[in-house]
This record gives structure tokens, C-alpha cells and sequence, in this order.
């Protein structure tokens, strides 16, 4: 299947589902419980404390950057806005050269594609267009590729601790993630797989605290392994802010042609 270069992007965005912060001062609801299928431990529950302590409490979230992505040899750039409202709405523009090429956004039940070049738009149920680009996700996943938290599979059904200090998290269906930390708690990289050898490898950068002294991944390299081929995502923030309230323009043209 040959995928427009805007919908590659959003497949490569995807790489990073696990982004990295350090650990921080949570507030009541800003990350949801996973289900562990066995009796924690007290080492066990010391090890879910630091892979929970990556999470990022929010409502809203804004950034941008510079993207980097291979397709078909080429290594190409654009630069990226992103805009969220957490559980809701992802908002993504891409620009090449100061003009627009691309706008998408996604909800948990919805998925809107624009290809300013192309002039053509695409809609999608959210569900249906991960099943048909063969991307294990969800709209929670997703929404960590450009926010943070270490992506902990569900239904856990062990925590260990390698000879190299990374977490091992196993799962009962069949996903398992490895993470590894720094000397401050800080997430340097993972690796994610699923049941159908898909996987994702990532490493993370370039910490610095956010407008409200969280301290954040600036910088994330992602790779994405679908059937053997790697699929290279790269993307540095430059400028990032944290419970400002956004809006998420979007709005269809009258002339394109739906794909």
C-alpha cells in the first residue's frame, strides 16, 4: 500500500507513544491506573512508582519543532505545531518552507487528514485507519507521541529489573515494553514490541522544564519496525507550553477532493 507523505508523518508521529519525562509531583487525575495482573511486590510497586513517575499531568498542550522522517531513501524535514486538549482532540500542522503542506486532526473517534499540496482531504473513523495502516495504537497511545510517559502495556503480568538497570514490562496480551533511566530518573529509551513483531525503539534528550517547571524531553529519535523495514521518525522541540489553552482551526475547502 503506498501511503501519501502526510499520512506516513502521522504513522512515523506514532513511533514515540512511550515519550519520556522525568519523575514529578502528580496532581489527582493526570494519569490513568494500569491493570497488573499479579500481586505487587514491594520491588515491584518501587518499579511501577519510577515507569509512573514519567507521566505528564496536563489539560493542555502545545509545541513545535522541526520533524525529520525517510521516505522511499530520502530523508525530509518539515516543521511541526501540535496542539492537544488531553482525552479529546490531537491537532498536528505540518509546514515546508513557511507555507502549510498538512493538517490533520484526531479525536478518539475520528481522524481528518488535509494535503494543502494535493488538495485533497481524507476522513476516516480513528479505529479503521490504524487497523488499515497495520498500527497497533489507540487514541490514548497516540496522544504520547507528542506529550510524555513511558507506555506501560495492559494487563501487566510481571515487573523486572535487568542486569543492565532497565524495567521489563511484560503483558498479558502479548505487548511488552523495556525502558531504560538515567542517574536522575530521566527516560533515555525504550523498546516496545507486539505480538505481531512490530517494534518500536526510541530514545530521548535534551530535558528542560517546561513553563511549569516540569522537566520534559525536548528531543526524541524514533524508529518504527514494521515486517523487517524501519521507519525513521526524528523530532526536537524548540518551544513548548503546558495548560494554555488552545484552539484547533480546521476547516475543509469547498474544491478538494476527498481521497
Amino acid at each position: 500500500m503506498i501511503l501519501r507523505t502526510s499520512h506516513i508523518l502521522f504513522l512515523l508521529l506514532l513511533v514515540s507513544i512511550w515519550t519520556g519525562c522525568s519523575h514529578q509531583k502528580k496532581t489527582v487525575s493526570d494519569t490513568k491506573v494500569p491493570v497488573v495482573e499479579e500481586k505487587l511486590t514491594k520491588g515491584s510497586m518501587a518499579i511501577m512508582e519510577k515507569v509512573n513517575g514519567t507521566q505528564v499531568p496536563f489539560k493542555w498542550f502545545a509545541a513545535n519543532g522541526q520533524g525529520k522522517f525517510d521516505l522511499d531513501g530520502q530523508r525530509l524535514s518539515a516543521r511541526v505545531n501540535v496542539r492537544i486538549l488531553r482525552d479529546s482532540v490531537i491537532w498536528v500542522q505540518l509546514q515546508k518552507f513557511g507555507f502549510e503542506v498538512g493538517r490533520m486532526l484526531i479525536t478518539p473517534d475520528s481522524a481528518f487528514f488535509i494535503n494543502r499540496f494535493e488538495r485533497t482531504y481524507s476522513i476516516y473513523a480513528t479505529e479503521d485507519f490504524l487497523v488499515e495502516y497495520n498500527v497497533p495504537a489507540d487514541f490514548e497511545m497516540f496522544s504520547k507521541v507528542f506529550t510524555a510517559g513511558a507506555y506501560l502495556p495492559p494487563r501487566i503480568k510481571s515487573l523486572d529489573i535487568e542486569k543492565d538497570g532497565s524495567v521489563n514490562l511484560s503483558s498479558a496480551t502479548g505487548m511488552n515494553a523495556r525502558h531504560w533511566f538515567d542517574a536522575s530518573s530521566h527516560l533515555v529509551r525504550s523498546e516496545v514490541s507486539d505480538p505481531l513483531a512490530r517494534e518500536w525503539l526510541s530514545a530521548y534528550a535534551d530535558y528542560r522544564n517546561t513553563n511549569l517547571g516540569l522537566q520534559f524531553p525536548y528531543k526524541r529519535s524514533n524508529t518504527l519496525i514494521i515486517d523487517g523495514i524501519p521507519n525513521v521518525f526524528d523530532l526536537q522541540y524548540n518551544d513548548l507550553e503546558i495548560d494554555i489553552p488552545q484552539e484547533f482551526p480546521f476547516s475543509i475547502p469547498s474544491h478538494y477532493e476527498k481521497i
